[in-house]
């Protein structure tokens, strides 16, 4: 009973932690809407906000912009993730392997590469620029400061995303119901539309307001590359009333709680399309799944891939390289000096401590928060343990920008959490809620796999709950740990969202300092030389992270060598634990069980 009671109270001591950490920030957005004033600062109450923000035709104009560009950019995503995970997946094309590597590259990548880097290759010095030349007026052909620039860059990094959600589903396809369909006399296009759509549209339904919603808050690509062409998103547009003056706190949370709204509408609108239908293709009936020889159009793909990594990475890349050792961006010559004036800058330095504790800390905590929701959601019998799970997931709709505010108002407005403004806490808060769902996605699977006896014999042999954890748990999800952590981290080391809020001088990170010399300071050389650096901290980050990972593999190869050496040495007195010898066939470290009295075993 005493066990019980302890159980139930932690349960509702972590409840009330996620109900502070994640929900009280979206509560004080819905106050801030009706709160004329700043954050912290006396006001009323009113729906001045409200009326403020939906009563200029602009707003609508911005809403109906907004809602064409996401539909845009995640069509682009989609259909070329998609096509892309085919051809990964179900066919014998060339470089067929590498597609997935170069995939979760575009991906770890921030989102102010693709922006700077294509702002600078359309540039009038700009590589397309020099390639493809300029219009009778001077313009270049290819100008990424427009809606088409915004729509096709954004796309870019779309596809990468979308690829790497769609694996899964394309690979698990059943090829018995396509062969069925082929035997009745459909060709390959009423095959897909009738077969392969209809089976993965839970998954493209969900990965479309999943993409929809990421597009519609997407900061980055936005402000680089719409403000400077008068081209205003929703976001921008939030921004707008929060970075001029008079600065409009609440005409700005009401925008964002329209944002919210429209998401979770369309949330709403899935769930009852797709209602009870019956999706499954995965059974205990074996089925094909090896890849198949496409003849000539396997070129095609490859030409596609090709194609795609040269506009997504090579190109950029080859423009951010070039640019950070010209002495003036545009102007041509060679030069370090930007190089060597980043390490002399105190400021820079400071940038590059402050990013490397948001990456680090900040993907480790996220990561650490989603399994411990994962665990309790799965192992307590409370009706309230799915309640974390749900709060968390309700931040997936809120974008960075409005999330920032939502923090502002949260932390502003009690005296004792004031002074966590302007520090790098409160952006190390803000970028932890941000990630954990992310997180939580790439976790729950590993952790809902494992076995509860495994566990059960740990407490059996006289583990705590944290030793169980940390010698059963982790070292089982160890790499899903690891690349949660990378992944999380990446996304809080590259944001600009929220740090262009919520940070001040002292605390901004690598993204926000890129975007003031990019931006604000006009000097496009260093900020390419500070983005290239960040990108090198990266990917030195993701290489320990695999030498980790393979330490966790070759750990595991151990633990079972010497499982086969236990089992062979055992002689026919030996009596173990039931409980114990599950334990040892799942592949536990036979190390932490010990023998118990033959007496207890019977």
């Amino acid at each position: 009973m005493r066990k019980i009671r302890s159980s139930g109270a932690l349960l509702a001591l972590f409840l009330l932690f996620i109900c502070a950490f994640f929900g009280y920030p979206l509560a004080m957005l819905i106050y801030g809407t009706f709160r004329s004033g700043q954050p912290g600062t006396e006001g009323s109450f009113g729906l001045a906000g409200i009326v403020d923000a939906y009563g200029d035709p602009a707003t609508w104009e911005t809403l109906w912009a907004s809602v064409i560009y996401a539909v845009a950019v995640q069509s682009i995503g989609i259909i070329g993730g998609f096509i892309f995970a085919w051809i990964s997946m179900r066919t014998k094309t060339p470089a067929g392997k590498a597609i997935t590597p170069v995939m979760v590259t575009i991906f770890a990548i921030p989102t102010l590469f693709f922006a700077i880097s294509w702002g600078m290759m359309t540039s009038p010095t700009g590589l397309l620029t020099q390639f493809f030349g300029v219009s009778a007026d001077g313009s270049p052909r290819l100008d990424a400061y427009s809606w088409a620039g915004l729509i096709i860059v954004s796309g870019l990094k779309a596809i990468s995303v979308m690829y790497l959600l769609l694996l899964g589903p394309v690979r698990a396809l059943n090829r018995s119901l396509e062969e069925a369909a082929l035997l009745s006399g459909a060709n390959r296009v009423r095959l897909f539309l009738d077969v392969n759509i209809p089976i993965l549209l839970p998954t493209l339904s969900g990965l479309a307001i999943l993409g929809f919603v990421n597009s519609l808050g997407q900061l980055d690509v936005a402000l680089i590359l719409g403000v400077p062409a008068a081209i205003y998103v929703f976001p921008t547009q939030i921004y707008d009333f929060l970075a001029t003056t008079p600065i409009r706190y609440d005409s700005a949370s009401a925008l964002a709680l329209l944002l919210i709204a429209v998401i979770y509408i369309l949330v709403a609108i899935r769930s009852k399309a797709i209602g009870n239908r019956n999706f499954i293709t995965v059974t205990g009936k074996a089925f094909r799944i090896e890849k198949e020889e496409i003849g000539r159009w396997k070129w095609v793909g490859f030409s596609l891939f090709i194609g795609y990594v040269g506009v997504a990475l090579v190109l950029p890349l080859l423009q951010l390289i070039i640019g950070s050792f010209q002495p003036v961006l545009g102007v041509a010559g060679f030069t370090f000096k930007h190089y060597i004036g980043l390490f002399e800058s105190s400021k820079v330095v400071r940038a590059l401590e402050n990013t490397l504790i948001m990456g680090v800390v900040g993907g480790l905590l996220a990561t650490i928060l989603a399994v411990l929701i994962t665990y309790v959601a799965l192992r307590s019998k409370s009706r309230w343990a799915q309640v974390p799970e749900l709060i968390v997931w309700a931040v997936v709709a809120v974008p960075g920008i409005v999330l920032a505010l939502a923090i502002t108002w949260a932390y502003l407005s009690i005296p004792g959490l004031k002074s966590l403004y302007g520090s790098i806490w409160i952006v190390l808060i803000a970028l932890v809620i941000v990630v954990t769902p992310i997180a939580q996605r790439a976790t729950s699977g590993p952790v809902g796999q494992l076995g509860v006896e495994l566990e059960e014999s740990a407490r059996i042999c006289g583990a705590s709950a944290p030793r169980m954890l940390l010698t059963i748990v982790v070292p089982l999800i160890g790499p899903t740990f690891l690349a949660s952590w990378f992944i999380t981290g990446v996304m809080a080391a590259g944001s600009l969202d929220i740090p262009i809020l919520l940070s001040s001088a002292k605390t901004e990170t690598v993204s926000l300092l890129v975007y003031n010399y990019y931006t604000q300071l006009g000097n496009g050389s260093t900020a390419a030389a500070l983005l290239l650096l960040l990108l090198a901290l990266l990917a030195v980050g993701g290489g320990l992270l695999m030498a980790i990972g393979a330490l966790f593999k070759k750990a595991n190869e151990s633990r079972t060598t010497r499982r086969g050496r236990l089992v062979d040495t055992a002689t026919p007195t030996d009596t173990f634990d039931p409980a114990l010898s599950k334990a040892l066939e799942a592949d536990n470290d036979p190390t932490t069980l010990r023998r118990v009295p033959t007496s207890v075993s019977k």
